[in-house]
């Protein structure tokens, strides 16, 4: 190789080193999507496992309905664990409603509720602050 061609030649760029916090976040959102979709599949084959007194609609509509919540969980998640701005607007709106969500489990199983609120805040907190902080992007 010449002196010429080795002027040409531009080195490989430096990896953009992950945050803890976005590996964390994404890493929630697809347990809690997963653990989503479980829930769904048993309401929508009637399992004993859940209860069929829901406020409106029946069993079954709920679980469709939180089988596609699931999947944008499971999705938003591994955007942010790609660094994808869409993932990590939608993984906020996604732990912000589950989070919501778990106000109603709080009189039945109140250390569950209260454990996945948390989880929920430190999830949001990761991505607003290390995913669309300023100095990420």
């Amino acid at each position: 190789m010449s002196a010429a061609s080795a002027r040409h030649v531009r080195p490989a760029p430096a990896a953009v080193p992950r945050s803890g916090w976005m590996t964390f976040s994404g890493l929630m959102l697809i347990l809690a999507g997963s653990f989503t979709i479980v829930h769904a599949l048993s309401a929508i084959e009637k399992s004993n496992y859940l209860s069929d007194h829901v406020l409106f609609s029946s069993l079954r509509g709920w679980g469709w309905f939180f089988l596609v919540w699931g999947i944008v969980g499971v999705l938003a998640g591994f955007g942010v664990l790609r660094g994808t701005t869409w993932a990590i607007l939608v993984g906020i709106g996604v732990a912000f409603v589950n989070c919501l969500g778990q106000l109603s489990w709080a009189a039945t199983y109140p250390v569950w509720a209260l454990s996945a609120m948390v989880l929920d805040v430190l999830v949001i907190y990761g991505l607003v602050v290390y995913g669309l902080g300023d100095e990420n992007r």
